[in-house]
């Protein structure tokens, strides 16, 4: 490794030194220079679940130390807040409350990724490494047997988590390979595991990702016609799965899953905003209007992604259809929730009003909204019209890193289309 990458604020220092005086004596130095002068650093870095079980991901920093990048496959998440200095690293992940604390030990990045900072008990040990200076120890795949024939994963794969048990769930894997590289996700009825990446060898693969929520690891080997494998997230969960090639696969229609119960004639909605001032169906704003409520959290990546898509929406059709959201977060207090719903209002440049709803709760969430059978995942999206009929009701997102998203995405747009019409 170089001296700068060893040492890079003690490099800046010298960087910064010349280009005061020179600009002293010449002027203004283009931002072209300053960036040629300040290339970027890349590592793969590694959350770890156990010895023989790591989650990787691509770390950068851009020109200028403007910003970090998470890379996840074709995913980056730019992380503006981060300091890099002599010995440490430090960066808070965007929307999300958790944060990596590091130092430069020898040829690497060594420190703790704590998912909640106030919890002690929520943390992974974190890695950081150039690509030519990784350990063996880091290896997903240390048993694979390379002599054997290179299975090719794409396609679609019919899949049940923790099969034969009470807590058995169905779900869709997509992928694609290019050699020995393996991108795509797991779709299930709730929402999707976002943009997974990793390797193959042999009948072996395994995939990954982390957005500053979730930590995943996904790992399995042909058995027959048959994949099984494993799914970690973080270190607090782990199942077993099954799964069979399967192109034709179907998961159950998410317009389906939640409805209004037969003795249900009327929809409506009360909750306190984030200064307490309770606001309802029936408030001005949304007079002649019709009504997109997304019930979400923002600890929530599935919500994270429809959010960004409402953000678009909200902009083309907000003259005739009002947005809203009701978020139901972990601490379950206002003012206690209220700075993590600020951060995420201010990501994402809401412009529509976000409402309190109580504790991240399917059970207490379904009870806020009784002329539901029920609320079975964190988002489900509730579409209103002008005489306040319920139009439709999707349970779950299934985003960017999946196959459905465009098709979804298109459908949605008709029926905004339509409604405003009306």
């Amino acid at each position: 490794m170089s001296e700068n990458t060893e040492n890079p604020m003690a490099a800046l220092r010298i960087i910064l030194f010349i280009l005061t005086l020179a600009i002293a004596f010449f002027g203004t130095v283009s931002k072209k220079v300053l960036e040629s002068m300040n290339p970027s650093f890349k590592y793969q870095a590694f959350l770890e679940i156990d010895p023989e079980n790591y989650i990787t991901f691509q770390l950068e920093k851009g020109p200028l130390f403007k910003y970090l990048s998470v890379f996840n496959g074709e995913e980056e998440i730019k992380v503006p807040d981060f300091t890099w200095t002599d010995d440490s690293l430090n960066f808070t992940m965007p929307i999300f409350y958790s944060e990596v604390k590091a130092k430069f030990v020898d040829n690497h990045v060594e420190g703790t990724w704590w998912k909640n900072p106030e919890d002690s008990t929520s943390k992974m040990p974190f890695y950081a490494y150039e690509a030519n200076q990784i350990p063996e120890k880091f290896n997903n795949l240390k048993s694979a047997d390379t002599n054997k024939k290179q299975i090719d994963f794409t396609g679609k794969w019919d899949t049940k988590f923790s099969p034969d048990t009470e807590n058995q769930y169905v779900a869709i894997g997509e992928f694609k390979q290019t050699d020995n590289e393996i991108t795509g996700t797991f779709m299930t009825e709730t929402g999707d595991y976002r943009f997974l990446k990793g390797e193959v060898v042999g009948e072996e693969f395994y995939v990954s990702c982390f957005d500053g929520s979730h930590a995943f690891l996904f790992k399995g080997k042909m058995d027959g016609d048959q994949l099984k494998g494993e799914f970690w997230s973080g270190k607090h969960w782990n199942e077993p799965f099954i799964a069979t090639q399967n192109d034709s696969a179907k998961l159950t229609n998410p317009y389906e899953l939640t409805y209004l119960t037969q003795d249900s004639t009327a929809f409506d909605f009360a909750f306190p905003n984030l200064e307490g001032d309770t606001i309802s169906m029936s408030d001005k704003r949304f007079e002649n209007k019709n009504i997109v409520l997304q019930i979400f959290g923002s600890w929530c990546p599935n919500c994270m992604d429809e959010t960004a898509l409402y953000v678009d929406l909200h902009k083309k059709y907000g003259k005739n259809t009002a947005f809203v959201g009701i978020a139901f977060e972990r601490k379950g207090e206002l003012k206690k929730d209220k700075a993590i719903l600020e951060k995420y209002i201010k990501h994402f440049d809401l412009q529509y009003p976000i409402l309190y709803g109580g504790k991240a709760s399917k059970k207490l969430a379904s009870e806020k909204f009784p002329m539901l059978n029920k609320i079975i995942s964190f988002p489900t999206t509730i579409v209103v019209d002008k005489e306040r009929n319920v139009v439709k009701i999707h349970t779950g997102f299934n985003g960017p890193a999946t196959s459905v998203y465009k098709e979804y995405l298109k459908e949605f747009e008709i029926l905004l289309q339509e409604l405003s019409k009306s």
